[in-house]
């Protein structure tokens, strides 16, 4: 689930789900499967890096694993794959663009948001309006990530 929705849910607070809940959820299924798996080969890995990052995700420090992930440059990861694995210090150099790009996407949703609310317009029929432009917005940048880095994929998985 996204972090905003964890929280809505925490607080037992209404909350208007939105495309960038659902972006954000699959960014935190992907880190999950490179974590847990080790790619192509199969299996898991098991060395002491990733199995604190595991926790991380698995617990309440999942925000400590991305800014574990953005604060490392990808050069970190490459000298770092007896610890965490092939595939997922492979994976680290998309995960970190990626959130980046969710990121800015999630802002935006949100100055949206305020901004209906600002406005005294019909909030939920502007957001709906415009749930397909986020939602298609981010299943492109994601997809340009992917392209961009096609050639380096081909290579690790």
């Amino acid at each position: 689930m996204s972090q905003n929705l964890v929280n809505a849910v925490r607080a037992s607070r209404p909350y208007l789900h939105s495309p960038v809940d659902d972006l954000e959820s699959f960014y935190y299924t992907a880190q999950w499967a490179v974590v847990f798996n080790d790619g192509a080969r199969g299996g898991k890995h098991n060395g002491d890096g990733v199995r604190e990052f595991r926790e991380m995700i698995s617990g309440n420090r999942r925000s400590d694993a991305i800014l574990m992930v953005l604060s490392n440059h990808p050069s970190f990861w490459e000298r770092r794959e007896q610890e965490y694995g092939a595939f997922f210090t492979n994976s680290a150099a998309l995960l970190r663009p990626w959130f980046e790009k969710l990121n800015v996407l999630i802002a935006d949703w949100k100055l949206l948001v305020a901004q209906a609310k600002l406005e005294d317009t019909k909030v939920k029929e502007h957001l709906i309006d415009n749930f397909f432009i986020y939602s298609y917005r981010g299943v492109a940048e994601y997809f340009e990530l992917i392209h961009e880095y096609r050639a380096w994929l081909e290579k690790v998985v």
